[in-house]
């Protein structure tokens, strides 16, 4: 799965973590409408579509990374559905663009050690690691809240799962085209059952 704005509930820290990045550079400050209609994957895409210069991109990018380690909650019902995949003995694991610094930080500072069986941090072609990752199990799911997210997954050959109320509009996220949509993280309990009962009976 994605990490910010999928695992964790921090559009709030996102914005502000970018508009002091770009503040720097002379750039206006987003909302939180500017900020989910023009939020897109890799970051550097998005920087520049800002109007942050290729020269300065960079540097924005660590001063963002460096902002998004301070507080943020995780989204409700993370921590159970994880642990209950993990009891379930689903594989579980988070392919991100986020820094391996950033996502540490998070993790310890709401509980969720020891949940994941895989992590890829500073992630630049989510496609491409998740077909790395591809053979790890007969049915692949991934979870995120972008329609970056969903294109890779389903590129990858992933069941693509959809998470609102993240870091992009709902009509965005609604146009890429997921496989299921998440209204509670809890029913991805439920979607993954579902689809492996499915795959169990064509075999």
């Amino acid at each position: 799965m994605d990490w910010n704005g999928t695992v964790m509930d921090d559009l709030d820290r996102a914005l502000a973590a970018i508009n002091a990045a770009i503040a720097e550079h002379g750039l206006p400050d987003l909302d939180r409408p500017g900020f989910q209609g023009s939020f897109t994957l890799p970051m550097r895409r998005w920087l520049l579509e800002l109007g942050v210069s290729e020269e300065h991109a960079e540097a924005v990018e660590a001063a963002w990374n460096t902002g998004m380690q301070t507080p943020a909650p995780l989204r409700a019902g993370v921590a159970d559905t994880l642990r209950a995949l993990r009891a379930a003995g689903a594989v579980t694991g988070v392919v991100t663009a986020a820094s391996e610094a950033a996502m540490r930080y998070d993790v310890e500072h709401t509980g969720l050690q020891g949940v994941f069986d895989h992590v890829h941090t500073s992630v630049r072609d989510k496609a491409a690691r998740l077909a790395e990752l591809r053979s790890l199990g007969r049915e692949a799911f991934y979870v995120g809240d972008t329609a970056y997210d969903i294109e890779c997954a389903r590129s990858a050959g992933y069941i693509a799962i959809g998470v609102g109320a993240g870091y992009q509009a709902e009509a965005i996220l609604a146009a890429a085209g997921a496989d299921h949509h998440l209204e509670r993280f809890a029913d991805l309990l439920g979607i993954v059952g579902h689809e492996h009962v499915a795959v169990a009976r064509a075999r």
